[in-house]
């Protein structure tokens, strides 16, 4: 989880995107500050495995120009939320498939990155894709 974390860390540094890390109540949500380009992670979260997605998350808010803050709320009650959720899953899959990993089954690979549940067909649908690409 340290390789993705920095990996992730870079990834944003790369597109001009400052990173805080802060230690609050395990319910406080991590969020993106789009006036300041900077990530706001709090490293406390309850479930440590969803980390490197959150991160991805609020990164994909603001590659996406999302206005404003934008709140990691862990769930996808929204368009906005949806397009972070599917850009961090796309860029730690990408990541995954540098790294050679090779999982067999989606659920394997969500464990292994800490992609919540929520995420399963959508994941269902990214290993059919790159299935399709390799065959």
């Amino acid at each position: 989880m340290t390789d993705l974390i920095q990996f992730l860390f870079d990834f944003a540094f790369a597109q001009g995107f400052g990173i805080a890390q802060i230690s609050k109540d395990e319910e406080y949500r991590s969020l993106a500050d789009k006036t300041r380009n900077l990530i706001i992670i709090n490293t406390n979260w309850k479930n440590k495995a969803e980390l490197p997605f959150i991160i991805g998350h609020e990164i994909g808010h603001l590659m996406e120009s999302d206005v404003g803050l934008s709140y990691y709320c862990g769930n996808a009650l929204t368009s906005k939320e949806r397009h972070a959720d599917l850009y961090s899953l796309n860029l730690i899959f990408d990541y995954a498939t540098r790294q050679y990993d090779c999982f067999n089954e989606p659920s394997a690979f969500m464990q292994a990155y800490g992609i919540p549940v929520r995420m399963y067909d959508d994941v269902v649908k990214l290993f059919r894709k790159h299935n399709d690409l390799l065959f």
